[in-house]
């Protein structure tokens, strides 16, 4: 038998099995030296561009990259009898050894015979890493095959399973990963070199190696469904200036989204903060500094700043993420003078106002009657916030990326606008109104009063309210969901409170009519074009393929025209009046909006839209 093992061997008639995975192509076999048998690697890197090319097998094991390395399991009958050799000229590239772009690599490691005469079976180990000039592709680690060798011969070479492997089968997210780099280096061959890591003990361990070469740790804390990480990564992160300050040292991309909520809780424990976009500088001296401004590439002032923040020579900023507490303040107020003005809420005014009206005439005092009817729609609203916060309590950043959240979000959008179009009609239950009392008296019938409305305006509340929220969520911080429920709420609750105290002003309202019903007709298409920003991120998260850039750019723009042809009342909705003449303000709505639909529609023939561009992740801006 040995002898036929040996005769094969020698003829060149056993070829060893490959194993293909993530950009390189590795076979194993055995050749015969003067002494005795040798084993064989040849790693193969895919033939692509831009072109791939191997870290040197004598890259330190405790610094950045992946050494190419054949070994013999710890559990191998057999010992190596010199040192591994290789093929191939090695040149530094950025500090590394590496082999030649496309070039394929031999390693040959010399071995002792194994024991006896019959076949014995031989666990080998494989290490690579694929890169570019500008990132790399998921590393594999001591990868198990087995060569089933006899005396000096080999018969088959077959991978082993073994679980402890490390990436031996990828996860979906590491696959996800591998996708996006690949599309980063299509689009952007010259972008940031990316380190993703999977675990919070794989960034560790890059941070470790960052500092072992020298260099600092650049830590971006991001997501799919930041908005901001968005818009800086299309933005200021794709500039050629920034991306080799980021290159020059270790940059390390943290995806804090589910289903990454283990590097969430890394970033709340470690850096105390759940803020988003977050930059750390981790210097090799034991240094950190913070980043996490959003600006504009033209405002040169503070590029000339993020560039000092990168390069270690000037401190970080830390003054917030470009307004976005203004931003979300702003939202409530807004969300709350809308909400003001919808069918299922304005007609409330006149009947509050009647109701103090007939107790101020009983000799009731109004200030604190007002006082209470405001408490009760504002306690309403932020016990909702207290509900969310209470119970998310540290993960609100996750429940906020968490594409079940988005689904949720966007399709009670999705059904709140068409409710608001009249496809159906959405009430609260009976018990829910009868439970929050109805019309009594005194300051317990005021506070009661105050809970009747905010649950009986329910069809027209949630959408802005689940905004506001949606938002506070986002914002990552305790009490975020709370403010932004009290601010919202108090816009509501101000004018009631000001109009159950003078009467007199009801005689000043617009009366309600027609106008409100398109008012609605409005808000029920501005309610089905925001669900597409939850819902394409549910697409990004779960590949469906069907809600990106291009289809949210066509709905919007559509929708947009819609609105504008409405407001010219060239068609009309149920319950509309008919527009016998255009006014000013009519006509400058429907360019407005006309302007609005271009504009978006100018997007699909490769227009970058800034902020908008922010709402697709799994889409890169022109």
């Amino acid at each position: 038998m040995r002898w036929l093992l040996s005769l094969l061997l020698l003829s060149g008639l056993v070829a060893g099995e490959s194993l293909a995975k993530h950009g390189v192509t590795v076979t194993v076999r055995v050749e015969q030296d003067a002494v005795g048998p040798v084993l064989v690697a040849v790693f193969r890197p895919e033939q692509r561009t831009p072109e791939l090319h191997l870290y040197s097998k004598d890259l330190p094991a405790d610094g950045a990259g992946q050494a190419t390395r054949l070994a013999l399991a710890p559990s191998a009958p057999i010992r190596p009898r010199g040192p591994l050799s290789d093929d191939q000229p090695v040149h530094e590239l950025q500090g590394l050894a590496v082999y030649p772009n496309s070039a394929a690599v031999t390693l040959r490691l010399p071995v002792t015979a194994p024991p006896g005469t019959g076949p014995v079976t031989v666990p080998v180990l494989v290490s690579y890493m694929a890169c570019t000039a500008d990132s790399c592709l998921v590393p594999v680690v001591d990868a198990q095959l087995a060569v089933v060798m006899a005396g000096s011969g080999a018969v088959a070479v077959e991978p082993v399973p073994d679980p402890v492997v490390r990436e031996s089968a990828p996860s979906a997210a590491q696959l996800r990963a591998v996708v996006r780099d690949e599309l980063e280096r299509a689009l952007d061959p010259a972008g940031i070199r990316w380190r993703r890591p999977a675990t919070p003990a794989d960034a560790e361990a890059l941070i470790r190696e960052a500092h072992a070469a020298g260099k600092a740790a650049l830590l971006d804390f991001t997501g799919p469904s930041c908005v901001n990480c968005q818009l800086m990564a299309k933005t200021v992160l794709r500039l050629p200036a920034v991306a080799r300050a980021w290159n020059a040292q270790v940059p390390i991309e943290v995806d804090t989204d589910p289903p990454h909520d283990d590097l969430a809780a890394w970033q709340q424990e470690r850096f105390k903060t759940q803020s988003r976009p977050l930059y750390i500088r981790l210097g090799a001296d034991g240094s950190e500094t913070r980043w996490d401004r959003v600006f504009e590439p033209s405002d040169s002032a503070t590029m000339q700043r993020f560039h000092g923040f990168l390069d270690g020579s000037a401190a970080g900023d830390s003054s917030g993420t470009g307004g976005g507490w203004g931003e979300f303040l702003l939202l409530a107020v807004l969300g709350g003078l809308f909400t003001l003005v919808m069918p299922c809420t304005y007609p409330m005014i006149p009947f509050t106002v009647n109701v103090f009206t007939k107790q101020a005439a009983a000799g009731a005092k109004l200030v604190p009657l007002a006082a209470f009817y405001a408490l009760g729609i504002v306690g309403c609203f932020i016990g909702v916030g207290v509900l969310v916060t209470g119970v998310f309590g540290a993960s609100l950043t996750t429940l906020a990326g968490h594409p079940v959240t988005n689904l949720l979000i966007g399709v009670l959008f999705a059904v709140l606008g068409l409710s608001l179009l009249g496809a159906f009609f959405l009430q609260p239950p009976a018990w829910m109104q009868a439970l929050s009392g109805g019309s009594r008296g005194g300051y317990l019938g005021s506070l009661l009063m105050g809970l009747t409305f905010a649950i009986t305006a329910f069809t027209c509340t949630a959408p802005f309210a689940g905004a506001v929220l949606a938002a506070g969520v986002s914002q990552g911080a305790w009490g975020a969901a709370v403010l932004g429920m009290a601010v919202y709420s108090g816009t509501i609750a101000l004018p009631f409170f000001l109009l159950a105290l003078a009467p007199g002003m009801l005689k000043r309202l617009p009366k309600a009519g027609a106008w409100m019903n398109e008012f609605k007709v409005v808000g029920g298409l501005v309610e089905i074009a925001a669900a597409l920003k939850f819902l394409a991120i549910c697409d990004y998260a779960w590949g469906w393929g069907l809600i990106g850039r291009t289809f949210s750019l066509v709905a919007w723009s559509v929708i947009s025209l819609a609105i504008a042809t409405y407001a010219m009342g060239w068609w009309r909705h149920e319950g509309d009046d008919r527009v016998e003449h255009a006014g000013l303000g009519r006509l400058t709505a429907a360019i407005i909006f006309a302007g609005l639909g271009l504009w978006l529609a100018s997007g699909l023939a490769g227009a970058n839209l800034g902020l908008i561009e922010s709402f697709f992740p799994g889409d890169a801006a022109p």
